[in-house]
Parts: structure tokens; C-alpha cells; sequence
């Protein structure tokens, strides 16, 4: 078996996120790149993400990333990667900087997964609650939408497929996915035979130009149960499943002062992974976090902080039957505890990443 994956995401730095990098956002009103881009006009938006592309991420982090233990990044690609020039939008390639990453993860000993995070359109994303705007998935009924995801797929793979130290293409990062409510309604999202459509074609077009010794991943969607008897074929090779470990949201908010909280948040861990494993499939845990509740609101910095770093090694800890995962995120402008890796991860000790 390959090396087990100890990683780390780097969001923020291709897809710009206020809660990664208030200070790109400051003033604008907006809440994430599109809304940026109007705010700011798009020649003004490019100098901007233009430096912050720069400047976020450099080659230390890798030094970095590596001394602490971390053998792999998973990096959050936008679907104009390549670049884009529409009437209203104009975006800059971003290659020659996911160029940098693979120079500089070689250099220190580490993989990259390449993850494509926003389709036109919009996808939707699985993390999010019902309630929040941007869990709207339209790219599925937009024009040219499935074509562009699947045009800067097979574009990643030609470009970094015969890489060493590619680890593999994730084909879409967590597409919201209609899933029956009731005997009588589905709920919004995009349907899961157009997902599972999808990505049997991608994984033909990426296949075509990378070897099988690199991984093919898909999202579970929030339901690793329901992709039974998918990509089942002997044409498919090393395809793996990712699930998203998170436990901050209303309906799966857990109290982690408490050791049923706790014990809870862990239990959903080890059943949400059986289940991607039940189902057929090798798991990666491509995102989680040490963002947790804190009901008792006399619990001190220090206090929270023991807490998480608590909630953390338990985490670790149940991921065993997984390949491996990569931590939310590396670094946050405000070194926001639970989801920078700096405070998260940075303080324990090396075998506890196991």
C-alpha cells in the first residue's frame, strides 16, 4: 500500500475565501470571487488576486508543511484555471502557479491532489446548510457548464498527469446531490445520474492521460451509502471516495466539552468512512477540522483550546480505515485555531498524525 496521506488543504489561494483572507474582501461587500470581481471591476480584481497569488502561499510553506509531518497538499483548482474572458468576466491563469506547487512539493518530498472546486454555474457544495445561499446548484442545467468542467479536467491531466508526485484528479470538490426525501419528493440539488454520468466521462478523459497508479476521486456528496455498485467495471482503476468530516453546522453540531459530544462526533467519523468502504470504494477524508460547538460558554481560551486539541487527536485517531486525509485548511489570515494547521496540527507531536 502507498504512503498513508497526512495532508493539508490549500484553500484560499486560487479560489479567494473572506474566511481564509478577509483582507482581499475588505470593504467590497462581497462574500466570495464573483461577487468580488463586480465589486471591484475586473482589472482592478486581477492586480489584486494577481499579488495574492504571489504572495499567500510560497515555497516555505511547503518547508513548513513538510517539517511538520505533512506528505501531501490538496489543492482547490477554479474551473478557469486556464483563463477566462467572458462580457462581463475576465479571470487569469492560475497554472503557472499550480506549476509552483508541484516544483515545490517535489522538493520536499510531498503530493498534490488536484481537486476541481468550481464548475459555471455553480455546484453547490455539500459542506454548506440548506440555508446558505451558495448551496444553489445550477451548472448541471447551464449550457456549457458540464462541457468547461470536463474540458479543464482533461486539460489538468495532460498538463500533470505523468507528474511523480501527482497523487490524482478529484473531479469535482462537493457537489450538492438530490437524494429522495420522501416517497414522494427529492431534495434540490444535482441529480445523481447526471453526477454518476459525469463522472464515469471524466474518469475516461483524465484516464487517457494519466497512469493508474494515480487516483481517480469523486465526492461523496454528503452520502458515501448511495454509490453502491458505481464504477464497478474492471475498466475503472483506483478510484477512490472523499468524504468531508465536518461537525460545526446545525445538524451536525456536537458539544465537544462533553464526552457524549465527543464520542458522538467520533462514532459519525468511523460510520460515515464504513460506509464509503461498504460501498466499494478506498476513502479519503479530503476535508475536516477541529471546528467544533462549545454549549458551556464559561470555557476559557485555554480551556477551548485544550478542548480542540482534544477533539483533533480523536479525530486523527478515527480515520484508520481511510487512506488518509488532508486537514481544513494550512493557513488563515487570523490563524483561526480549529482551521489553521499553523495552530491546529503544528503543536503535535509526529506520530500522533498516524
Amino acid at each position: 500500500m502507498a504512503e498513508r496521506i497526512h495532508g493539508v488543504n490549500l484553500s484560499g489561494w486560487f479560489i479567494p475565501e473572506p474566511w481564509v483572507t478577509p483582507s482581499l474582501f475588505a470593504a467590497t461587500g462581497a462574500s466570495n470571487e464573483t461577487e468580488l470581481q463586480a465589486a471591484l471591476g475586473a482589472t482592478t480584481y486581477n492586480e489584486h488576486v494577481r499579488q495574492h497569488y504571489e504572495t499567500f502561499i510560497s515555497e516555505d510553506d511547503f518547508r513548513r508543511m513538510s517539517a511538520i509531518g505533512l506528505n501531501a497538499v490538496r489543492l482547490q483548482i477554479p474551473w478557469y484555471a486556464f483563463g477566462s474572458q467572458g462580457e462581463s468576466e475576465i479571470y487569469i491563469p492560475v497554472v503557472d502557479y499550480i506549476d509552483r506547487a508541484f516544483e515545490w512539493s517535489e522538493k520536499y518530498g510531498m503530493s498534490v491532489l488536484l481537486d476541481l472546486a468550481t464548475v459555471p454555474g455553480g455546484q453547490g457544495d455539500s459542506n454548506d446548510t440548506a440555508s446558505t445561499p451558495r448551496s444553489t446548484a445550477d451548472w448541471h442545467s447551464s449550457a456549457n457548464g458540464r462541457h468547461i468542467a470536463l474540458s479543464v479536467l482533461e486539460r489538468l491531466a495532460t498538463r500533470y498527469g505523468s507528474r511523480p508526485n501527482l497523487l490524482g484528479i478529484e473531479l469535482l470538490d462537493s457537489p450538492i446531490m438530490s437524494v429522495r426525501k420522501n416517497i414522494f419528493t427529492m431534495t434540490e440539488g444535482i441529480p445523481s445520474h447526471y453526477l454518476r454520468n459525469f463522472y464515469r466521462d471524466a474518469y475516461e478523459l483524465v484516464r487517457m492521460h494519466m497512469d493508474e497508479d494515480k487516483m481517480v476521486v469523486f465526492s461523496a456528496s454528503g452520502h458515501p451509502g448511495a454509490w453502491k455498485h458505481f464504477m464497478r467495471g474492471s475498466q475503472y482503476a483506483n478510484v477512490c471516495m472523499d468524504v468531508h468530516l465536518y461537525h460545526y453546522r446545525d445538524e451536525t453540531a456536537q458539544d465537544i466539552t462533553g464526552p457524549r459530544g465527543l464520542s458522538s462526533a467520533i462514532a459519525r467519523n468511523r460510520r460515515l468512512i464504513h460506509e464509503a468502504r461498504q460501498a466499494g470504494f478506498p476513502v479519503i477524508v479530503g476535508e475536516w477540522s477541529g471546528a467544533a460547538v462549545f454549549a458551556n460558554a464559561s470555557v476559557t481560551p485555554e480551556g477551548r483550546a485544550a478542548y480542540e486539541r482534544v477533539f483533533i487527536s480523536n479525530q486523527l485517531a478515527s480515520f484508520g480505515d481511510a487512506r488518509g486525509w488532508f486537514f481544513q485548511t494550512w493557513k488563515t489570515e487570523r490563524r483561526i485555531a480549529a482551521w489553521d494547521a499553523r495552530v491546529a496540527l503544528g503543536s503535535l507531536e509526529r506520530a500522533m498524525l498516524d
